[in-house]
């Protein structure tokens, strides 16, 4: 049989027929041929740690070699070219020039002895992923199942991962195409407009465990944030209007609130006036009568000890006299059919305009009229919504590189949210881990469980952490009672515990909402986030300075054990505090696992011993479960 070796840059490359074997440190991966494709498989020192069946769908018939490329397989009309750019690792790239061709990897999830983390933000957030079902899902951020977040990255408990180049026209499907696998396809089909190739290109590395694999990938995808949000947002709670009054604000309403909160012995804080404010969505100008006297609402709260902030947007609706200067400089973002139209929550349908972000002179249009409404008003900073690609009128045509699109849309929105600095906060994000601003976990609902539930409180805080997006902003505390599904006491005090080693507490419903008993109850775990401010200040610095998660799962303090590698239902704060919090309605005691180490019980000052599980740990109402790594 014909052998060709080459050398080169560390890497050896071999094909024997069609047969591709790759080399590069500790690390090796071989392409074989299947009756369904071709089989890839990665190993590190031997052992298994991804395999996938890929080019599924294509006619592979005869194989040769590019023309002076060794690592290069040449097909009829596409081609798979494998190269080694970075340390323990390999990138595949399926190419070609016919936009009717489909690329389809599937790799196994192996979910009986691997767990799963990272890909999009979702409604009913599992962790680990390899529990989640995704079919055609476009990787791009969007309202449909609450993915305001779509990173394109997949980390695995046995320490190999999948990072996805941000130009491919990437559609995921999840235990859907076939049982247990995740596919990444690539298809020039909506949202994914006007390319004259089709890519399908991403970079699979391996190292000893998952943490070893998440720090790999911060130092050559996924980023580090430049800084952290201010200490002042991180130490005292955000005080919202949203979910405790909707729409139904006006001055006198904000200043009640405001003493409410003084009055009630919740000292200071970030005030923040939600949604509905303005004349019209898109006018930046406040309501008369509602707030005739809205400079001196501003000050009169700003003298209790608040910082105020105001809810921002990107819409202009149909209604509002400014719709007619943006369409005059072209600052709207259109379909590819010259629509202007869209829809979003506070429009009938068609009835509403999105900026274009992606035009740099509608990014300074919009800044520059937001700069002057704080300057007029005394306001320190916003609250920024939306910022999803679907929102655009679709499939939108925008600006810059069309393979990054629509996906740049949302960069560019909140790139430019912050600038307005380290009070305000988004709710949404693509390659955008760098800001050094909050990033809000989207609404949550008044409810117990996964369907978007307090139980998501924390698999969201991971999700978010473990794709690089660090500094965040949980929502509300009890959340936001859509439908008529107000948080009981109970939920109430259970949220605020689970959230109470989070980053911030965010009220809306308040403990003054309640009896005399949740509001001491309250008071206690917002003094105890207080006092732990500058643990929390200390991890986002290590995650300035070293990419870690600020919370992360417990299997980070654990890598290798099984037990730590599956916890849905604990965090940590840096990798020396624990907290295990109750998220069943009714419960009063839960078993909790300790990873490896001796962990001081926050409540009892008791000593354990880790690497066990502690059973029917007992947590009334008034006590929340958390651990202190002993020095």
């Amino acid at each position: 049989m014909l052998v060709k070796w080459l050398v080169f840059l560390g890497v050896i490359y071999s094909i024997k027929a069609q047969l591709i074997s790759l080399e590069k440190d500790e690390v090796s991966l071989t392409v074989d041929r299947s009756t369904e494709g071709l089989n890839l498989k990665l190993l590190q020192n031997g052992t298994e740690k991804l395999s996938a069946q890929i080019g599924l769908g294509l006619e592979i018939g005869s194989i040769a070699q590019c023309l002076g490329i060794e690592d290069c397989l040449q097909f009829d009309g596409f081609r798979l070219h494998i190269t080694s750019n970075i340390d323990n690792g390999f990138t595949v790239l399926w190419v070609t020039k016919n936009t009717q061709t489909i690329f389809r990897d599937c790799f196994s999830l192996s979910s009986n002895d691997t767990n799963w983390f990272g890909g999009p933000e979702r409604y009913d957030q599992y962790w680990p992923i390899e529990k989640l079902t995704l079919e055609n899902f476009a990787n791009v951020p969007q309202e449909d199942g609450w993915s305001a977040i779509t990173e394109p990255y997949w980390l695995n408990s046995k320490g190999a991962y999948i990072f996805v180049d941000e130009k491919v026209p990437l559609f995921i499907d999840q235990n859907s195409y076939t049982n247990d696998t995740i596919c990444f396809v690539a298809k020039v089909e909506d949202p994914y407009v006007d390319r004259s190739r089709v890519l399908l290109n991403y970079t699979i590395s391996a190292r000893d465990n998952a943490r070893d694999a998440h720090l790999h990938a911060v130092q050559h995808f996924l980023g580090k944030p430049t800084g952290h949000p201010a200490y002042k947002m991180i130490e005292r709670p955000v005080w919202s209007t949203w979910a405790r009054y909707k729409r139904e604000i006006n001055d006198s309403l904000l200043v009640a609130f405001a003493r409410e909160i003084v009055d009630n012995g919740f000292a200071d804080g970030q005030f923040e006036i939600d949604d509905y404010w303005e004349t019209c969505y898109g006018s930046l100008t406040f309501r008369d009568p509602e707030f005739s006297s809205i400079n001196n609402t501003v000050q009169t709260i700003k003298d209790m000890g608040f910082r105020v902030t105001l809810w921002a947007h990107p819409f202009i609706n149909v209604d509002c006299t400014y719709t007619d200067i943006a369409i005059r400089n072209n600052f709207l973002a259109k379909s590819r059919n010259g629509s202007l139209l869209t829809s979003w929550w506070n429009s009938g349908e068609d009835e509403a305009q999105l900026l274009d972000f992606t035009n740099a002179e509608a990014r300074e249009w919009f800044v520059s009229r937001l700069r002057h409404l704080q300057e007029a008003h005394g306001i320190d900073a916003f609250k920024f919504d939306a910022g999803e690609t679907s929102w655009a009128p679709q499939v939108a045509k925008l600006y810059g590189d069309i393979e990054t699109s629509p996906n740049m849309m949302t960069s560019d929105y909140v790139r430019a949210c912050a600038t307005f600095g380290e009070l305000v906060e988004v709710r949404s994000g693509w390659k955008s881990q760098d800001l050094p601003i909050f990033v809000r976990m989207i609404d949550k609902d008044s409810r117990w469980g996964s369907n978007n539930g307090l139980y998501t409180l924390i698999t969201t805080l991971l999700q978010m952490n473990m794709n690089g997006y660090t500094m965040v902003l949980p929502d509300m505390v009890g959340g936001n009672g859509y439908d008529d599904e107000n948080p009981s006491a109970e939920m109430f005090i259970r949220w605020l515990q689970a959230n109470t080693f989070m980053p911030s507490i965010q009220f809306s419903y308040v403990p003054w909402d309640y009896t005399a008993k949740e509001i001491e109850i309250s008071k206690k775990f917002v003094e105890l986030h207080t006092k732990y401010a500058d643990k929390i200040i200390a991890a986002m610095n290590k995650s300035v300075s070293d990419g870690y998660p600020v919370n992360p799962p417990v299997w980070w303090v654990d890598p290798t054990n099984p037990e730590a590698l599956k916890q849905d239902t604990e965090y940590m704060l840096g990798e020396d505090i624990l907290v295990a919090p109750i998220l069943e309605e009714g419960a009063v005691s839960r078993n909790i696992f300790l990873p490896a180490g001796s962990w001081v019980d926050g409540n009892s000052g008791r000593v354990y011993e880790g690497s066990q599980t502690l059973l029917n740990y007992s947590a009334p109402i008034e006590l929340l479960p958390y651990f202190i790594r002993s020095q």
